[in-house]
């Protein structure tokens, strides 16, 4: 039998998934990206008090 179908629809999904999810990432990077994350990272951390000997 001869089909007249191509076959090259196989391999469109899987090209288009993973443009998608490459594409969703880059959004995502480029999102968090823009803001100031830096004070996200930092702790505060109390200096002890030093009691002077002479005191």
């Amino acid at each position: 039998m001869i089909y007249s179908e191509e076959k090259s629809a196989g391999l469109a999904m899987p090209l288009i998934a993973i443009l998608l999810a490459i594409a969703g990432i880059l959004a995502m990077l480029v999102v968090t990206g823009g803001r100031d994350n830096h004070a996200a990272g930092r702790v505060w951390v109390p200096q002890a008090q030093q009691q002077g000997a002479g005191k």
